[in-house]
């Protein structure tokens, strides 16, 4: 049973690696439109939470809805979700508008909707003109948000992100929290935001579950 105006409800999940508890018993509820994190030390759960948002991992017991929709049966590229990783997972040997039209690969969309989809995701991320462009060109902060154009080109509705900021360095990554939020806004999607950082999560977020040894010790 989950909340009827959540837009994403986690109810009495866990998620057991052999003996190892990685969640338990974690419920909270996410409202359409939020900047929700999930805030904690390495090893308390938060990506593995992010990971069975997405599909990539499947709970043990308990059950995920999206949109008031189960999830459990649901596989990743059928979820109304998208994920954008720390490491940005850019392929090296494509540029950057076929990095962002990767994202699409699947879908059966004509070539000119395609093309005007990346130029619109280029315009969102603030790289326009850069479409030709290798990865090798990129700063790091360039290649993040060829990342969240790759993600967002999917007009998912809730996009997940596991600690996308971590690889760089103070001054970018506040610059980057900045445009971050701001692009939440402009879209006005669900973002769920992983991070170890306080700060961080206190900057960006509108509400915080903070975790520890698998569960959420406040949401707030």
């Amino acid at each position: 049973m989950t909340n009827n105006d959540a837009f994403v409800s986690l109810v009495d999940v866990s998620k057991h690696f052999g003996s190892v508890v990685a969640v338990d018993h974690l419920s909270f509820t996410i409202d359409s439109g939020e900047f929700f994190s999930l805030l904690g030390p390495s090893g308390c759960g938060k990506t593995t939470v992010l990971r069975m948002l997405g599909g990539f991992e499947s709970p043990t017991t308990g059950e995920i809805y999206i949109d008031g929709a189960p999830m459990s049966e649901v596989p990743p590229h059928h979820r109304p979700t998208n994920m954008v990783f720390q490491n940005y997972a850019i392929f090296p040997h494509l540029n950057v508008r076929a990095n962002i039209a990767y994202g699409l690969r699947y879908d059966k969309i004509e070539k000119a909707e395609v093309a005007r989809r990346v130029e619109e995701a280029l315009e969102m991320v603030k790289l326009p003109g850069f479409g030709k462009r290798r990865s090798n060109e990129l700063s790091g902060g360039q290649r993040q948000r060829v990342a969240l154009a790759r993600a967002l080109i999917k007009r998912p509705k809730v996009l997940l992100l596991d600690e996308p900021l971590g690889a760089l360095d103070k001054k970018l990554r506040e610059e980057m929290q900045l445009e971050l939020r701001a692009l939440q806004e402009s879209v006005g999607i669900t973002f769920i935001f992983v991070t170890h950082d306080q700060e961080e999560a206190l900057t960006l977020s509108t509400r915080i579950a903070v975790m520890a040894r698998g569960k959420a010790l406040q949401v707030a």
